[in-house]
């Protein structure tokens, strides 16, 4: 069972019991596949619109220089990410385009684009899976 909360935090044991092998039993296993451990930060997520009234003068322009209106898998992320990371919350994959305000720089902001009711929706405390490649 993996095990992951808090912004540094994680854990996660691997999906066989370990068991004890001699240095020569390794030989010829340089390719032996293991299980990537799982990141979660545990943070409140809130949900943007891409209007001039909740960004900037240019709200379809992330800080990746990416246009993200029309986007329904753009999030912005601390900077504790780098922009490009894929994420996971609540079931669903996004991809770190923009960065939050400097105010807000522990919380993921979901792009809701012209969808005004979605903020509500996507607003709550949420564990967010960190998915690395």
């Amino acid at each position: 069972m993996c095990v992951g909360v808090a912004l540094a935090g994680f854990a996660c044991a691997p999906e066989k019991p370990a068991t004890l092998t001699s240095d020569t039993a390794l030989l010829g296993q340089e390719e032996r596949s293991f299980r990537k451990l799982d990141i979660y930060i545990e943070t409140y997520v809130t949900g943007y619109n891409t209007v001039a009234q909740q960004t900037d003068d240019t709200p379809c322009i992330a800080a990746s220089g990416a246009n993200i209106c029309g986007r329904p898998d753009a999030v912005a992320c601390p900077p504790l990410l780098k922009l490009g990371t894929a994420v996971e919350i609540s079931g669903k994959k996004y991809l770190c385009e923009d960065r939050t305000a400097a105010k807000f720089r522990d919380r993921f902001d979901i792009n809701c684009d012209k969808d005004k009711s979605c903020p509500y929706h996507v607003a709550g405390w949420k564990s967010v899976k960190v998915l690395l490649e």
